[in-house]
């Protein structure tokens, strides 16, 4: 099997049946009577145009924009790893998705962006209030996929504990993240770096991990090994993304280079510049940071530090090390198959991508 290869024409498969199941689940427009489906009958009377307006048009805006989907990817392909079927999880694989689109929303609300998968970024065209109720609005209403598979109520009452547990790290992560890029923090370290972004973003992969762990009643051993994979790698995909913000091309990218200079972040290459240029210019770098500038020679000098530094290597080096790791623990325990092949593939792709 040429799974390597066909990565990119995989992932474009599933998308596409991710993306139907997504508007099964969430209309592209509503009437009185949809309402009703999702709230049960109005004591006076509904008013649709402005749910179709605030709600369903900027959410769909993004969703059509496209995104990689690898997050439902990764919960088909463990499913079918564990012997299950793809039509059996994938009115579930709407539930990470949704979810972590709502948050794309409220993250470049909270992180003053301007650009999103190649457009201005949904608060930009809709206002920020209707940004902001519409990623959180997207934080639960996927949960509503529940009702449509026929699964034991155990089984859903295990997802939903999970569920609230993956909210819980994906606030926290946030909190971290956004205390350290307006300055609330000085000195961050690598290993506190790793855990916000195994909490802002690695709790969503394994939220999606664990939904085919429990559907398919895998054993403890074996889910904790997909747990970890899936959050060692969703890690690896933050810091691949720090790197292409920083060393990309933003004709593939879709976001601005140097974002993250301007939003002060502190990246893992961030971290390690700090710690590992000389005193001066570790200090001009954090003077730069903390600026949040948009001047574009300020970005410009920053990113040369960073490359200066041997971050960009650095970090290459760090996603490499930390999928193959888990990867190396996962192996002993899934058995072979072809989804354990598009498993490894997916890896590979999402630590050495361009976009």
């Amino acid at each position: 099997m040429e799974a390597g290869k066909n990565i990119l024409n995989f992932l474009e498969d599933y998308g596409k049946r991710i993306t139907a199941e997504i508007e099964r689940l969430v209309p592209r427009r509503i009437d009185q009577e949809g309402i009703s489906k999702f709230l049960g009958e109005p004591f006076f009377k509904y008013e649709p145009k402005s749910i179709n307006v605030s709600i369903l048009d900027p959410f769909w805006d993004l969703i059509d924009r496209g995104g990689k989907r690898w997050r439902p990817a990764l919960t088909i392909i463990i499913y079918e790893a564990l012997g299950g079927k793809m039509e059996d999880i994938l009115p579930l694989t709407v539930i990470p998705e949704i979810i972590h689109n709502g948050t794309l929303v409220v993250d470049d609300v909270e992180d003053e962006s301007d650009y999103r998968r190649g457009k201005p970024c949904i608060h930009k065209i809709y206002g920020v209030d209707i940004a902001i109720n519409m990623g959180n609005t997207m934080y639960f209403l996927p949960l509503l996929a529940l009702s449509k598979v026929n699964i034991s109520d155990d089984k859903k009452l295990r997802i939903l504990e999970e569920y609230i547990k993956t909210m819980m790290e994906l606030s926290f992560g946030q909190a971290m993240d956004i205390a350290w890029h307006r300055g609330l923090v000085d000195d961050v370290t690598e290993e506190q770096y790793m855990q916000m972004t195994l909490l802002k973003t690695g709790a969503l992969a394994r939220f999606s991990a664990k939904i085919a762990c429990i559907v398919a009643e895998a054993s403890r051993k074996v889910e904790e090994k997909i747990s970890r994979f899936s959050e060692s790698l969703a890690v690896a995909f933050q810091i691949q993304d720090d790197v292409l913000n920083i060393a990309g091309e933003e004709s593939k990218y879709g976001k601005e280079i140097g974002g993250d200079i301007r939003e002060g972040k502190r990246t893992l290459l961030v971290v390690y510049a700090l710690r590992n240029l000389p005193l001066e210019k570790a200090e001009r770098l954090r003077r730069i940071l903390k600026m949040r500038t948009n001047d574009n020679r300020l970005i410009r000098e920053a990113i040369e530090l960073l490359k200066e530094s041997g971050a960009i290597e650095y970090a290459r080096k760090t996603c490499i090390e930390l999928v193959s790791r888990s990867w190396n623990e996962l192996n002993e325990v899934l058995p072979e198959s072809p989804a354990k092949e598009k498993l490894k593939a997916l890896s590979d792709f999402l630590i050495t991508r361009e976009f």
